[in-house]
């Protein structure tokens, strides 16, 4: 018995909410030339739909006002009126900034200097290193001859440096890194990254 009316009572439900409204395609579709939707009958058994517009039934223009005796928004004929739905904006992921792996050459320099920001090692982090002035960076224990220096790490300083610190910066402590000109390319193009 229970099972006659669960599969009587699906079909009658189907029909109530088919009657109750439309997929999203009836909704965009667009309006006759008149300014009217086609009406579609109810299917046997079911209900007209909760506020169903009566001034439509009977056409007069006193009941189509609302409570507040404004006129019911109808719908109107676009000049451009389409059956395909407008395509929405979707919003474009913003790319973080990720530092590239570093090359082979830069282990020595991991010896001493951190990536992270705001974490120095015995030099300072190289986070942030490229465009910076020399000496700068808070908390890191510098020699008296990089605070002096009126540097600021640009490509072209880095090149020099890394090939020689010492004749950049007289009384550096920084160590001759022993890279060749292609390692230290590759270690500048990685601090750019950083």
């Amino acid at each position: 018995m229970r099972n006659i009316l669960r599969f009587s009572a699906a079909p009658a439900l189907a029909l109530v909410l088919a009657a109750c409204g439309g997929d999203a395609e009836e909704a965009d579709a667009p309006a006759d030339a008149a300014g009217e939707t086609a009406e579609t009958p109810l299917a046997e058994g079911a209900v007209a739909p909760v506020g169903a517009d009566s001034a439509a039934a009977t056409g007069t223009e006193a009941e189509a006002t609302g409570e507040a005796g404004e006129p019911t928004p109808t719908p109107s004929v676009s000049a451009s009126a389409s059956a395909a739905p407008t395509p929405r904006p979707t919003p474009t992921p913003t790319r973080v900034a990720v530092a590239a792996t570093p090359p082979a050459a830069f282990a020595t320099c991991g010896v001493c200097h951190s990536v992270a920001p705001g974490q120095n090692g015995i030099g300072p982090s190289l986070a942030g290193v490229v465009g910076r002035r020399a000496g700068s960076v808070a908390g890191a224990n510098y020699s008296p001859a990089m605070q002096a220096a009126n540097l600021t790490w640009t490509e072209a300083n880095l090149e020099r440096y890394l090939a020689d610190p010492g004749a950049v910066v007289p009384g550096t402590t920084m160590p001759n890194p022993g890279a060749n000109p292609a390692a230290r390319q590759a270690i500048i193009d990685y601090l750019k990254t950083l």
